[in-house]
């Protein structure tokens, strides 16, 4: 089973991605924060990272560069309304479910392929 890490302190948000992606077989972590995801990041292996826009504590830009540095192959999916760097999957907020669960399909690719 693939892990992934889902980073938001929006509760509805986190159940409704936690449900798609346990449907989708594949295990999940949740963080409330961005350092919160980064401590997690450095004890266990992710295939993926979906985090929002929420602005609180550490930046979402830092956390993600510095999960990328823990976990180099991670795919990054995020939540939001703007978009981010280049090699970061991005679902504008708020979110469409089935544009969700269409980028969670590609995870094992892309995983597969760092």
């Amino acid at each position: 089973m693939q892990e992934t890490l889902l980073c938001s302190n929006n509760p509805i948000l986190v159940r409704s991605l936690y449900a798609i992606l346990r449907d989708e077989g594949y295990g999940v972590d949740t963080a409330d924060h961005p350092s919160l995801a980064v401590q997690l990041a450095l004890k266990k292996s992710y295939a993926a990272l979906i985090i929002d826009s929420e602005p609180f504590g550490l930046s979402v830009e830092d956390a993600i560069r510095i999960i990328k540095i823990i976990l180099p192959g991670i795919v990054v999916i995020f939540v939001g309304y703007d978009s981010l760097e280049s090699d970061v999957l991005s679902i504008e907020a708020p979110i469409d479910l089935e544009q969700f669960k269409r980028a969670v399909h590609r995870i094992g690719t892309l995983h597969t392929m760092h």
